[in-house]
C-alpha cells in the first residue's frame, strides 16, 4: 500500500472532530490493509506475534497506569494461544516435503501438548484479567479517599535549637557512643548544640532551601525525609534519634512504619527523644488549613509510650512545656465556685494545658 501523504495546509484547518475522524479513517484503511496482506499470505505465519513480543520487551513506557495494565494483558492474551501449524517452507522441494511428512506425523503428538499448554495459559490468563479488575477497583476506591497535599507554606517556621526542650534533648542522648540523627533538623541549631557537647550528630530535613544554612556552616545534613533516610541506613547503625517536626501529624502507616524503622536502626540501650505538640493545643492552636490537611494529627504521650513499649522501648523521661494556658480556678468563697471551676477544668483538659511534650525512651531489645 502506498504512503499516505498527510496535506499539512488542509491539516491546519481541520477541527478537533474533523481530525478524529481522519485518524479513524487512516486507521481503518491500515486495518483493511492487513487483513488483505493476511489472507494473502505476504505476513508469515508467527510474525504478527514475534513483532508483538520484540515490542513488549524494547518498546518505551508510554502508557500509565490502567492504560499501560490493559496494554500488557493483551499482549498476555494474545501470547496465550501456541500455534501447532509449524512452517513447512523450504528453499528445496524435498526439504518442504520431509518437513511436511513430520509436522503430519507428529500432529498427534505435538496436538496433545499443545492443548494442555493453551488451557494452562488461558487459566494464567484469566487469572491476570481478575487481578487487574480487582487493582482498578482498589485504585478508584483509593483515588475517592485522596485529600489535597499540605502545602509547606502551612508548616510554621521549625527552630529546634532555640525551644524549651533543646536542653533536655541534648543532655538525653549527650552519653551515647554512636551517630545520633537529628529528624527535620532545619537550620542546624539543635545540631550546633548536639555537637559542642560531643555527640557525633547529624541531620536530614525534606525541605533542600532550609538546611541551606547548616550546609554553610559544615554541618552533616541531607535533604531527604526521616523515613526515606532509614529505608537505607544498617540495622542498628544507631545510638540515638531526635524526632520533631512533621513526625507529630505522621499517617498512621506512615507513624507505624517509622516506629519499625527506628527500632532496627537503633542499637539496644539506643536513646529515642520525640517531641509533639498536644492533642488539645493541635485543635486550640493550629492553623485550619494544617489541621484539615494534614495527614494525621498528634498523639497523647500516653499513646506514643504504648506504641514504643510494643516495640521494646522503655520510657525514661516525660515533660511538658511549651505555652501553657490553663485558667485558672475561682476562689472557692465564689458562691458558684463548684460549678464554675468544673467547667474550667473541662475546658483545660479538652482545650488548654500544656502546649508541647518531650517523650524520652531507651530500647531494651
Amino acid at each position: 500500500m502506498a504512503p499516505i501523504e498527510p496535506d499539512p495546509a488542509a491539516a491546519e484547518r481541520f477541527d478537533a472532530a474533523d481530525q478524529a475522524l481522519y485518524l479513524t479513517e487512516v486507521m481503518a484503511e491500515i486495518d483493511a490493509e492487513v487483513r488483505r496482506r493476511r489472507a494473502s499470505g505476504d505476513l508469515p505465519a508467527g510474525l504478527e506475534q514475534e513483532l508483538d513480543e520484540l515490542f513488549l520487551e524494547f518498546s518505551p513506557v508510554g502508557l500509565h497506569g490502567k492504560a499501560r495494565l490493559r496494554e500488557t494483558l493483551a499482549l498476555v492474551d494474545g501470547s496465550a494461544y501456541v500455534d501447532v501449524a509449524v512452517p513447512v517452507e523450504s528453499r528445496k522441494a524435498v526439504g518442504s516435503q520431509i518437513k511436511r511428512l513430520i509436522r503430519k506425523s507428529m500432529g498427534w503428538y505435538i496436538g496433545f501438548i499443545v492443548h494442555q499448554i493453551v488451557k494452562f495459559a488461558w487459566s494464567v490468563s484469566r487469572m491476570f484479567h481478575v487481578v487487574v479488575d480487582h487493582v482498578e477497583d482498589l485504585e478508584a476506591a483509593v483515588e475517592t479517599q485522596r485529600t489535597p497535599e499540605l502545602p509547606a507554606s502551612a508548616v510554621p517556621a521549625n527552630d529546634p535549637g532555640s525551644s524549651w526542650w533543646s536542653a533536655e534533648a541534648v543532655t538525653a542522648v549527650s552519653g551515647v557512643s554512636g551517630r545520633v540523627l537529628q529528624a527535620e533538623c532545619g537550620n542546624g541549631s539543635l545540631l550546633d548544640a548536639l555537637l559542642a557537647a560531643g555527640v557525633d550528630a547529624y541531620g536530614v530535613d525534606p525541605i533542600e532551601s532550609v538546611i541551606e544554612p547548616a550546609v554553610e556552616r559544615g554541618l552533616d545534613v541531607r535533604a531527604e525525609s526521616v523515613l526515606d533516610h532509614l529505608e537505607v541506613v544498617a540495622d542498628e547503625a544507631l545510638s540515638g534519634m531526635v524526632l520533631t517536626g512533621s513526625i507529630q501529624w505522621l499517617h498512621p502507616n506512615q507513624r507505624h512504619r517509622l516506629v519499625a524503622l527506628a527500632t532496627a536502626r537503633l542499637a539496644v540501650d539506643g536513646v529515642l527523644v520525640l517531641h509533639s505538640a498536644t492533642p488539645e493545643s493541635w485543635m486550640a492552636e493550629t492553623s485550619h488549613l494544617m489541621s484539615d490537611l494534614a495527614p494525621g494529627r498528634p498523639l497523647h504521650a500516653e499513646t506514643w509510650s504504648h506504641l514504643l513499649a510494643d516495640h521494646g522501648f522503655r520510657r525514661t523521661g516525660l515533660t511538658f512545656g511549651g505555652e501553657d494556658r490553663r485558667l485558672d480556678r475561682v476562689l472557692s468563697s465564689n458562691p458558684d465556685a463548684s460549678a464554675i471551676n468544673g467547667a474550667i477544668d473541662a475546658v483545660n483538659a479538652l482545650l488548654l494545658g500544656p502546649g508541647e511534650y518531650l517523650l524520652v525512651a531507651v530500647r531494651e531489645r
